[in-house]
């Protein structure tokens, strides 16, 4: 019988033969997850030979994952920011991306209105805030896919947050009649073009329509930006996430429609991928 280490290295083999980029990392995910081990128990065991019935659940996982399916979906889910977030088909697999999203978040809130979360999908971002702020105040998601409100579902009730509400409906069309201190979003802003560019793991599996927008990759942000001083109080912040190459495009659509100092942030590799501004203090 192989060693534990030996079905390591077989496997990284077998992921690096079918283009998986991270296949070590994503191997011990994988065999860990088959066995019920973390990350440290498997270096502990490295020694132990495997039974028969063990390398009967590794094989499929590994399977999965050489077909392209994203290894979130295969293990169920994904750590993001402070919170484990269950994930699966209808639901985008929230990046390390976002978690810059909502460490700005944290920064740019000042404790005053409720938090609106637009195109909420896992519900990740709120769960990550209602985790983080010292007092957190009453949340609300949005999303247009049932079934992405079905896992936001599931997450809230795993994590026991219930200061939280997900409504199903497009943008703030759930929320028309209220205000908040706080907008954010992580909508679709890829283009067309780049996302036939992107892994098959991403086409073939996560919802196109919680990534594709149209107008360069710029027509939801629009919308979010169009809407946005109606629907925050004075000062309230409006933070989006967006593509490495759209931070000009963001910052002028902001201004054009009512919101002060927009600004730019980066990701963890200095790429722009947040932008930020606020509504104005009304008079009187």
């Amino acid at each position: 019988m192989k060693s534990l280490r030996e079905i390591l290295l077989d496997s990284e083999a077998y992921l690096r033969r079918h283009d998986i980029e991270s296949a070590r990392i994503e191997a011990e995910w994988l065999i860990g997850h088959a066995l019920g081990l973390g990350r440290m128990d498997l270096y502990l065991q490295f020694d132990r030979p495997l039974a028969p019935a063990e390398l009967n659940r590794i094989r499929p996982v590994l399977k999965r994952r050489a077909q392209s399916e994203p290894v979130q979906y295969i293990c169920g889910a994904t750590e993001f920011y402070n919170c484990s977030i269950q994930v699966g088909p209808g639901v985008l697999v929230p990046r390390p991306e976002t978690e810059r999203l909502v460490e700005i978040a944290v920064e740019q809130y000042d404790g005053c209105g409720a938090i609106l979360d637009l195109c909420t999908g896992s519900g990740a971002i709120l769960f990550a805030l209602a985790k983080t702020l010292a007092d957190p105040p009453a949340m609300t998601g949005t999303d247009l896919s049932t079934a992405a409100l079905r896992w936001a579902g599931r997450n809230q009730e795993a994590l026991g947050l219930d200061r939280i509400e997900f409504l199903q409906g497009d943008l703030y069309e759930p929320v028309h009649d209220r205000t908040f201190g706080l907008i954010i979003a992580n909508p679709p802003y890829v283009s067309p073009e780049e996302y036939e560019r992107l892994g098959e793991d991403i086409r073939n599996y996560e919802p196109r329509e919680a990534l594709v927008a149209n107008d360069d990759g710029q027509a939801v942000l629009h919308r979010i930006a169009e809407s946005a001083t109606a629907h925050l109080v004075d000062d309230g912040v409006l933070i989006c996430e967006i593509g490495e190459t759209q931070s000009q495009r963001t910052i002028e659509l902001f201004a054009a429609h009512g919101l002060r100092n927009p600004q730019v942030f980066q990701d963890y590799n200095d790429r722009d991928r947040v932008v930020v501004g606020r509504a104005w203090r009304r008079a009187g």
